[in-house]
């Protein structure tokens, strides 16, 4: 059962790291073909700016789960560098128990953002803005499971 989780978890990372690359590439493509359409016509593709601006979205929170994943984010380990055993297990628990609730309480408010939002349609390309918002909610779900994995690492192993 274990292996099947952990195949499925390398897959999402893969996933996630091939979304994060296209999502960039396609940025990056977008912005060149319109900084080049706009210095030899004297006229961009409109729509080239919203979709970088979506583009920029989806990069920021896949980058968010990556960074996450490899634990490469902001952390303050001023308590748990100091501690052993014991009351290093607890307070890293508690922690990933924080992290839990502020994930289902920002799925919770991104997912229904993301309903109120699917009416709302971008001004040059039409997509709608639940496009971006479920980018959100997306990192919350990859962000939410890595932490219940860590749980359950600290739980059986002592560490992650």
């Amino acid at each position: 059962m274990i292996g099947i989780i952990q195949k499925i978890g390398r897959g999402a990372e893969k996933l996630v790291e091939y979304l994060l690359f296209a999502s960039l590439g396609g940025m990056v493509f977008l912005v060149f073909v319109n900084a080049v359409l706009r210095y030899i016509f004297n006229e961009g593709f409109a729509p080239s700016e919203e979709l970088a601006r979506y583009l920029f979205v989806w990069a920021v929170f896949l980058g968010a789960i990556t960074a996450y994943k490899d634990n490469k984010h902001i952390a303050v380990n001023l308590i748990t560098a100091r501690l052993k055993g014991l009351p290093k297990k607890i307070i890293e628990l508690a922690g990933y128990m924080l992290v839990l609730v502020a994930a289902g309480v920002m799925f919770k408010g991104g997912l229904e953002f993301t309903q109120q939002s699917i009416s709302s349609l971008g001004p040059a390309t039409g997509i709608p803005f639940s496009f971006i918002t479920f980018s959100y909610v997306l990192a919350t779900v990859f962000i939410g499971a890595m932490t219940l994995g860590r749980i359950v690492n600290v739980i059986r192993k002592g560490g992650v």
